[in-house]
């Protein structure tokens, strides 16, 4: 399942993608500040008293030293706006050989989103998040259609995910997934994907699911005192700071509670304020709108993929286990989304790469390579 379309770019969309990311870091710093808490402030100047009361390396610490070099040669919000210019050199390289078989509206829809801009161009965990999201998920399209030769690239590419497991360490479950279906794409399609039909797969995932539950009951405290340390932790990492929209009528005592909220607590999550939220603060009523066109848009492309994973044995091999990790993780992470709808729409940034960017990535491939072969088909032998 090959495609030979690689080589074809538009300097027009790389100059597009890097305006687009440069008024992203204007927009955070210049106006976003004015109205809302940027980030944790990972300053240069805050780099070495961190340090000095911290042992070993951890999220915070490697996002303060980077930054802190960074603002060494780049003062101010230079250095984030490097890396958000390195974030759209980044995707115009992924996107563009399939940029033309791809919804113009949609791409720049996915583009455009305001708190993308602004997370993707200020100095924060996300912004490092989306830049090695953005490696990953260019080699997983390109490994998993053209089965291209692993090259130095992957260094990068591991590189990449090790900073995602350091920052995000439950979205980096995400990432690995389509980076190790791609990585061995080419024997899981000879072995594998002509032999599971979508049932058998979702057997699998069944039995998986269950097999998960009944051996966490069976061998820990996790159905008790360890989910229910889990959640206070969570909830105490929000009600220990006064943040102003804090959610502070959640119940959120035991398991059930749990189950329950996340009827609700998942799409919110995605959104970010409520309806009430956004008309008692204007402000935010603008970010309620945003999250209803994702939620609206992330729910077009999954379904997009499902249909393409019933379609396709070679692409379900892909698709599938990414869709089923996908709700598996956003699902046990949605309570770092629920108490404070601020820090959902921080946090969700760094899901951007993998849940809005790589589906529309593997349609523009599909299309893609579904015309090329069209065209060799139509192409009369003239030999």
């Amino acid at each position: 399942m090959k495609i030979s379309i690689f080589g074809s770019s538009s300097i027009g969309l790389l100059n597009r993608l890097v305006a687009i990311h440069v008024f992203g870091t204007l927009l955070a710093y210049l106006v976003y500040v004015r109205f809302a808490q940027l980030g944790d402030g990972y300053g240069a100047e805050y780099y070495e008293i961190y340090a000095s009361k911290t042992e070993g390396l951890n999220a915070t610490l490697f996002t303060f030293f980077v930054y802190a070099k960074l603002e060494s040669v780049l003062p101010g919000f230079l250095a984030p706006m490097a890396i958000g210019i390195l974030i759209a050199i980044v995707t115009w390289f992924t996107f563009r050989d399939v940029y033309n078989y791809l919804s113009r509206k949609l791409f720049w829809t996915c583009n455009l989103f305001p708190h993308f801009l602004v997370w993707s161009g200020s100095s924060s965990k996300e912004q490092l998040v989306i830049l090695s999201g953005m490696f990953v998920i260019n080699f997983a399209a390109k490994r998993s259609f053209a089965a291209k030769n692993l090259s130095i690239n992957l260094i990068f590419v591991l590189f990449a995910l090790s900073v995602i497991l350091l920052i995000r360490a439950n979205y980096f479950v995400i990432y690995f997934v389509i980076f190790i279906t791609a990585l061995f794409s080419p024997w899981l399609h000879r072995i594998v994907s002509r032999r599971l039909s979508v049932g058998v797969w979702v057997l699998i995932f069944s039995l998986l699911t269950v097999g998960t539950a009944a051996y966490l009951a069976l061998t820990s405290t996790f159905f008790s005192e360890d989910a229910i340390d889990w959640m206070g932790r969570v909830q105490n990492s929000f009600y220990a700071y006064s943040a102003g929209s804090n959610r502070y009528d959640i119940r959120w005592e035991n398991l059930y509670d749990f189950l329950y909220n996340s009827f609700w607590g998942v799409p919110q999550g995605l959104i970010g304020p409520t309806l009430m939220e956004g008309i008692s603060k204007p402000i935010q009523f603008l970010a309620f709108l945003e999250g209803i066109l994702y939620l609206s848009i992330l729910s077009y492309l999954f379904f997009k993929l499902l249909q393409l994973s019933i379609k396709s044995r070679i692409l379900r091999l892909h698709l599938l286990p990414f869709i089923y990790v996908s709700l598996a993780i956003v699902f046990v992470s949605y309570p770092y989304l629920m108490f404070n709808p601020g820090s959902a729409i921080r946090y969700k940034q760094s899901m951007h790469p993998i849940l809005i960017f790589y589906p529309l990535l593997i349609l523009g491939y599909y299309k893609a390579n579904n015309i090329m072969h069209s065209k060799l088909k139509n192409t009369p032998n003239q030999y």
